[in-house]
Formats: C-alpha cells, structure tokens, sequence
C-alpha cells in the first residue's frame, strides 16, 4: 500500500480509503454486519488507514458497525466522518443542516456510535445555503478546540464557500465526485452539483496542500466491470443508484459503448476494468486517497490491492483520449 501526505494534514494517508456506504448491511436495513467487520479487518491487514462513514449512511447504522468492528484497532487508521446532511427530520432524510446546534448534537452522536473520544476528519457533507458558513466554521473550530475534532473537511463544496471556510479555520481536506466518467459533472443522483472536480476542486486542492478525496470512483460500479447493458433493470428495489438518471438508460448504454473501449486498452496494458480505472485517478496529481466502497472482504481486498498500482504515462494518456473523444472530459 503507498501513502501520500498533504500539508495540512500530519499522518501519511493509504492511497486507498475504505468506503462505509453499506457496511450496515445491503440498503442499509438488512442488520448483517459480520461480512462488514471481516472487511474492515481484512483492509486494515492490507494497509489501509483512511476510514469514511456519515451519520447519515444507514441511518447511524454504519457508524455503529464501523465502531465495533474498529475495537482494538482504532489508533491504526484515520477515522473521518461527516456532518450537517439530517436524517431525523419530520420531512425525511437528506436535509442540510449545518447550523451550530446541530453539529453540537451531532458529533456526540457520532462519537458515541463509533466508540472513540475524537474524529480524525470532520466533514461538512454538504453545503447548508441557509446558514452563513462563518457559523458553521465557529462550531467546527470549536470542537477542534475541545479536542472532539481534529482536521475540518468539506464535501461537495463550492470553491466560493470552500474559501469562505478557510478563512475562518484551515479546511484540510475536500471529498468530490470524481471518476472517468464524471470528471466535471453538474449533478450526483439528481442532486446539483456547485462544483467541478477536475477543473476546480483538483487545482484548488494541490495549491493549498488539501487532501483530495474523490468518490464513487468507479461510477457507482459502471467501472468495475461487472456493469452490463439492462443492468439497471436488473438492480434490487431501494437501490440509490435506480436515483441517478446517469446511469440509467440510453445514458447507461453510452457508458458502456466507452466501457468497452477501456476494457480493450485494459486488456492490452494486463489490467482489469478496475484497475484501469483507480489507476487512472491515481495517476491524477493532487489525488489523494481514493473512497473505495466495500462491504464485504472480496471487495475490500480487490480496492486495497489498487493501492501498490502504478499504470504507464501512455496507458494514462490513452484512456484519457478515449474518453476526451467521447465527451467524458
């Protein structure tokens, strides 16, 4: 596993992050967590220390799950969580609330579901346009203060209120949408985006030393190579991704006409679809740890892996001509 460093950041970072979107069990309601657990041991024994979750994924359930399978192991990572996106709120889940008590509420919340006295990274999950981020930012700094928090970190921030934040308190680290086939895009799951990734976020990141951490970098599995056409057709009630028109449809089957051409060049350079593509994003300066989703440890050990890849310049340049000539740009 190789590590990068940042400097707003002091520990060393594994290039790949483990992804806690469903270690409470399929859809978030099913209760299985032992395969979760043996995941998170199986990834911990490969060297990944980065850990992201969120009150909101199972609806505090994963939290819990990554708690307990993080007992006895909890000084080896870097444990990162996030605030501000309610899901108790009378009108349902996804509601932005960075307002200073609820982030109060929150991280005891948090801290008390994963079992651990501090959050290495404390993310804002998303922008609250209805507080003023110098608010939220008070709060924030204040929790570094009482030693709950250690680095402030934004998620599907604006540049605007990214530099905002950061004059109130150093943002150390800003998680983007960020994949082959979403290098710029405007939306994730219908949900607008104030941001692009490879334009903005990147750049912004590498100039002042924030970690940069991408998302969903394998498009919601249209990257792994498993993806196949009918596919959404096929995915089980409840699943998110039936939510993101990007991957349905005739927007699905234009993926894979490109999918195909990865996979040949994938082929001749003697990598998987997969690879190819967590190679590709590696190979992007500025990237820092990748959040690749795992449940079980097949999965957790197939995104570890990843991490002593290293693909070629051209094998880079090519891909990247692929989907430049395709409109993925």
């Amino acid at each position: 596993m190789k590590y990068r460093k940042v400097p707003r950041i002091a520990e060393e970072l594994s290039v790949i992050g483990f992804g806690c979107w469903s270690v409470a069990g399929y859809n978030w309601t099913d209760g299985s967590t032992s395969e979760s657990t043996r995941a998170v041991h199986a990834a911990i024994d490969m060297g990944v220390n980065f850990f992201d979750v969120a009150p909101i994924y199972g609806f505090g359930e994963s939290e819990i799950a990554l708690g307990q399978a993080l007992k006895g192991k909890r000084e080896k990572v870097f444990l990162a969580t996030k605030c501000g996106l309610r899901w108790d709120y009378k009108d349902g889940p996804g509601i932005n609330d960075l307002t200073p008590g609820h982030i109060l509420k929150e991280i005891d919340e948090s801290l008390r579901r994963l079992k651990t006295d501090r959050v290495d990274l404390y993310q804002m999950h998303w922008m609250d346009h209805a507080t003023p981020i110098e608010e939220t930012m008070e709060t924030l700094k204040s929790l570094v203060a009482a030693g709950k928090v250690r680095y402030i970190g934004a998620s599907n921030f604006s540049l605007s209120e990214i530099a905002r934040a950061d004059a109130i308190h150093p943002v150390a680290a800003h998680q983007a949408l960020y994949n082959m086939f979403d290098r710029n895009s405007d939306s994730y799951c219908g949900i607008p985006l104030e941001y692009a990734a490879e334009r903005e976020i990147l750049p912004d990141c590498a100039q002042n030393g924030r970690a940069f951490i991408p998302y969903s970098p394998l498009c919601q599995g249209v990257l792994s190579g498993r993806f196949y056409r009918g596919r959404d057709r096929d995915l089980k009630p409840g699943d998110m991704r039936l939510t993101n028109p990007e991957i349905l449809g005739e927007k699905l089957d234009r993926k894979l006409d490109v999918v195909e051409l990865l996979k040949k060049l994938a082929d001749e350079a003697g990598l998987t679809l997969l690879e190819l593509a967590m190679g590709w994003l590696l190979k992007r300066p500025g990237v820092t740890t990748i959040i690749s989703g795992s449940r079980t440890v097949e999965q957790a050990e197939s995104g570890a892996r990843c991490g002593d890849l290293e693909i070629s310049d051209d094998v880079f340049a090519r891909a990247t001509q692929i989907l430049d000539e395709n409109g993925f740009n």
